[in-house]
């Protein structure tokens, strides 16, 4: 009974995070060395809201807010396990991270200054008809590794052996 009830939960999470995965957001967590270079660059200010879309553990966005106490910060998650080890993480830390469990895309970006992303390359494509529709002129968006298509960077902030930051402003 018990291995059945453990079989039936982990059955559970592994599609939830597989779900998400065919959606464009395979949990690949961003470096931890590279959160100080992203925190520089998309450079929140106090009363600024900041999402980052398919947060995973919520890893970015506790360094945003750490970086910057006085903004709002929320992640967005599909895959139940990483939304559910992502909220316990900022529970367990006192950190006011948001955590909203839903799919990017059905997720309103009107409100925001800032936003991450570390995607697939093909969502980054998907979402671009949503960030010129709904991101308000003078929002700053922040893309890992991949550019988004259609879009000129602000800036690129490379290093070598290091993936590259994109930054782009609406």
């Amino acid at each position: 009974m018990f291995l059945n009830l453990f079989l039936l939960i982990l059955v559970f999470f592994l599609g939830s995070a597989a779900y998400a995965a065919s959606k464009g957001a395979p949990w690949v967590p961003t470096w931890k060395r590279d959160l100080k270079r992203l925190v520089d660059l998309l450079d929140l200010k106090p009363g600024e809201n900041a999402v980052e879309l398919g947060c995973g553990n919520a890893r970015v966005c506790r360094a945003l807010i750490k970086a910057q106490p006085q903004a709002q910060v929320t992640g967005v998650e599909l895959s139940f396990l990483q939304y559910g080890i992502g909220w316990l993480q900022n529970k367990l830390s006192g950190n006011p991270v948001k955590m909203i469990f839903q799919n990017v895309f059905k997720h309103d970006l009107s409100g925001y200054d800032a936003v991450y992303v570390f995607l697939m390359p093909d969502t980054y494509e998907k979402l671009h008809p949503k960030f010129e529709k709904e991101l308000k002129p003078g929002s700053r968006v922040v893309s890992y590794v991949w550019p988004i298509p259609g879009w000129e960077p602000t800036k690129v902030n490379e290093l070598k052996e290091a993936p590259a930051l994109y930054l782009y402003q609406r």
